[in-house]
Protein backbone atom coordinates (compact mmCIF):
# COMPACT_ATOMS: atom_id res chain seq x y z
CA UNK A 1 0.00 0.00 0.00
CA UNK A 2 1.42 3.63 -0.84
CA UNK A 3 0.41 5.82 1.34
CA UNK A 4 0.62 9.60 0.21
CA UNK A 5 3.33 12.03 1.71
CA UNK A 6 2.66 14.97 4.11
CA UNK A 7 4.19 18.34 3.34
CA UNK A 8 3.39 20.79 6.51
CA UNK A 9 5.12 23.89 6.30
CA UNK A 10 6.40 22.72 10.08
CA UNK A 11 7.33 19.36 9.02
CA UNK A 12 10.75 20.17 8.17
CA UNK A 13 13.03 18.28 10.28
CA UNK A 14 15.24 15.44 10.01
CA UNK A 15 15.50 12.31 13.07
CA UNK A 16 17.68 9.85 13.40
CA UNK A 17 16.03 6.94 14.90
CA UNK A 18 17.76 4.42 17.31
CA UNK A 19 15.66 1.13 18.05
CA UNK A 20 16.47 -1.47 20.29
CA UNK A 21 15.64 -5.02 19.98
CA UNK A 22 15.98 -6.80 23.33
CA UNK A 23 18.05 -9.34 23.90
CA UNK A 24 15.33 -11.90 24.79
CA UNK A 25 14.14 -11.07 21.40
CA UNK A 26 17.19 -12.39 19.33
CA UNK A 27 18.35 -15.53 19.08
CA UNK A 28 21.88 -14.74 20.30
CA UNK A 29 19.83 -13.12 23.43
CA UNK A 30 22.42 -9.87 23.24
CA UNK A 31 20.73 -6.55 22.56
CA UNK A 32 21.03 -5.05 18.89
CA UNK A 33 20.63 -1.27 17.63
CA UNK A 34 19.80 -0.23 14.49
CA UNK A 35 19.70 3.38 12.88
CA UNK A 36 17.29 4.52 10.64
CA UNK A 37 16.87 8.35 9.34
CA UNK A 38 13.65 9.79 8.71
CA UNK A 39 12.64 13.29 7.49
CA UNK A 40 9.73 15.47 6.84
CA UNK A 41 9.38 15.32 10.45
CA UNK A 42 7.81 17.87 13.39
CA UNK A 43 10.17 18.12 16.41
CA UNK A 44 9.43 20.45 19.33
CA UNK A 45 11.33 20.52 22.27
CA UNK A 46 10.61 23.09 25.67
CA UNK A 47 12.55 23.34 28.58
CA UNK A 48 11.29 22.17 31.65
CA UNK A 49 12.09 23.19 35.26
CA UNK A 50 10.81 22.11 38.61
CA UNK A 51 11.49 21.70 42.40
CA UNK A 52 12.57 18.19 43.42
CA UNK A 53 10.55 16.15 46.12
CA UNK A 54 7.13 16.47 47.21
CA UNK A 55 8.80 18.56 50.10
CA UNK A 56 7.47 22.56 49.82
CA UNK A 57 10.72 23.28 51.86
CA UNK A 58 12.71 21.27 49.18
CA UNK A 59 15.42 24.13 47.50
CA UNK A 60 16.25 21.21 44.75
CA UNK A 61 15.77 22.11 41.04
CA UNK A 62 15.46 19.63 38.23
CA UNK A 63 15.44 20.94 34.98
CA UNK A 64 15.97 18.62 31.80
CA UNK A 65 14.20 19.01 28.76
CA UNK A 66 10.67 17.56 27.23
CA UNK A 67 10.05 16.62 23.27
CA UNK A 68 7.34 15.77 21.02
CA UNK A 69 8.30 14.26 17.38
CA UNK A 70 5.51 13.53 14.68
CA UNK A 71 7.08 11.37 12.31
CA UNK A 72 4.34 10.82 9.27
CA UNK A 73 2.86 7.41 8.32
CA UNK A 74 5.36 5.08 6.37
CA UNK A 75 5.29 1.91 4.43
CA UNK A 76 8.64 1.16 6.39
CA UNK A 77 7.13 1.10 9.86
CA UNK A 78 6.28 -1.91 11.17
CA UNK A 79 4.86 -2.67 15.27
CA UNK A 80 7.72 -3.99 17.15
CA UNK A 81 6.19 -7.51 17.50
CA UNK A 82 6.96 -7.73 13.54
CA UNK A 83 10.29 -5.59 13.44
CA UNK A 84 11.87 -7.82 16.32
CA UNK A 85 12.29 -11.00 13.85
CA UNK A 86 14.06 -9.45 11.03
CA UNK A 87 14.96 -5.83 11.77
CA UNK A 88 13.40 -4.72 8.31
CA UNK A 89 12.27 -0.88 8.75
CA UNK A 90 11.79 0.73 11.62
CA UNK A 91 9.98 0.46 14.50
CA UNK A 92 9.19 2.86 17.63
CA UNK A 93 9.26 1.36 21.36
CA UNK A 94 9.47 3.16 24.58
CA UNK A 95 13.49 2.59 25.51
CA UNK A 96 14.48 3.37 21.66
CA UNK A 97 16.35 7.36 21.13
CA UNK A 98 15.37 10.07 18.75
CA UNK A 99 18.23 12.26 17.59
CA UNK A 100 17.25 15.42 15.55
CA UNK A 101 19.61 15.57 12.75
CA UNK A 102 21.34 12.49 10.64
CA UNK A 103 23.78 10.56 13.01
CA UNK A 104 26.35 9.58 10.68
CA UNK A 105 28.49 7.50 13.71
CA UNK A 106 27.90 3.81 13.92
CA UNK A 107 25.80 2.37 16.40
CA UNK A 108 26.69 -0.52 18.59
CA UNK A 109 25.51 -1.41 22.39
CA UNK A 110 28.66 -0.40 23.18
CA UNK A 111 28.59 2.97 21.53
CA UNK A 112 24.84 3.47 21.79
CA UNK A 113 25.02 5.84 25.18
CA UNK A 114 27.91 7.49 24.26
CA UNK A 115 26.61 9.20 20.68
CA UNK A 116 22.80 9.94 22.53
CA UNK A 117 25.09 11.75 25.55
CA UNK A 118 27.14 13.53 23.36
CA UNK A 119 24.37 15.14 21.15
CA UNK A 120 21.89 16.05 24.23
CA UNK A 121 20.29 18.33 24.11
CA UNK A 122 19.14 17.16 20.64
CA UNK A 123 18.31 13.74 21.93
CA UNK A 124 15.90 12.14 24.01
CA UNK A 125 14.69 8.48 24.75
CA UNK A 126 11.31 7.47 23.90
CA UNK A 127 8.85 7.50 26.77
CA UNK A 128 5.31 7.23 25.29
CA UNK A 129 4.11 6.23 21.80
CA UNK A 130 1.22 6.36 19.94
CA UNK A 131 0.04 5.32 16.85
CA UNK A 132 -2.46 8.21 15.02
CA UNK A 133 -2.59 6.87 11.58
CA UNK A 134 -6.16 6.62 11.86
CA UNK A 135 -6.77 10.21 11.85
CA UNK A 136 -7.10 13.14 9.52
CA UNK A 137 -3.13 13.77 9.30
CA UNK A 138 -1.69 10.32 9.55
CA UNK A 139 1.53 9.84 12.14
CA UNK A 140 3.62 8.36 14.79
CA UNK A 141 3.60 10.39 17.93
CA UNK A 142 6.27 9.89 20.07
CA UNK A 143 7.03 12.31 23.84
CA UNK A 144 9.96 11.83 25.70
CA UNK A 145 13.19 13.66 27.78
Amino acid sequence: MTFPTVKLPTWTHTVTVLNKRAGRDSADYLDSWKKTVLRDCFWAGKQTRGQAGRMASSTEINEGASFLLRVPRSESYRPYQEWKGDMEGFTFSTGDYIILGEVAEEITPETVQAVVESLRPDAFEVQLFKDNTDGPLPHYRLEGV
